[in-house]
């Protein structure tokens, strides 16, 4: 067996950005705002669909930036059938945002697979 005498630390934010994946593949469910369609933020020359993992995060954020807007849960056949194509078609990228603006961009595809795949496999070494 080898042994490790030094490690070398990961980044607060990489931290940060593993926690989230693990969290997003047990979740399942995504909430996003809503109000005669769902909100979308533009930064820069991109557009994003925010979404949040849970209604709380997503109506706080709401209440200070759409105040029309309420949270409206996002489920995997609706992700699957509507949301992601036409995300997909009009190159909107979709970002996992907090109650404080920051966000995490994943690709429709990341999207797709830690949200929403059925299956998770584990390989041992």
């Amino acid at each position: 067996m080898k042994k490790y005498t030094h490690l070398q630390p990961i980044s607060n934010e990489l931290f940060i950005k593993i926690s989230i994946l693990k969290s997003l593949m047990y979740c399942g469910v995504l909430w996003g705002l809503y109000h005669d369609g769902w909100a979308m933020k533009s930064a820069s020359e991109e557009v994003y669909f925010p979404f949040w993992l849970n209604a709380v995060q997503a109506h706080q954020y709401a209440k200070i930036h759409w105040p029309h807007y309420t949270p409206r849960k996002i489920t995997p056949k609706d992700f699957r059938e509507s949301l992601l194509p036409t995300l997909t078609r009009l190159n909107i990228m979709p970002a996992l945002f907090n109650s404080s603006s920051r966000k995490f961009k994943l690709s429709t595809s990341q999207m797709d697979h830690f949200f929403f795949h059925n299956t998770a496999q584990f390989q041992t070494a």
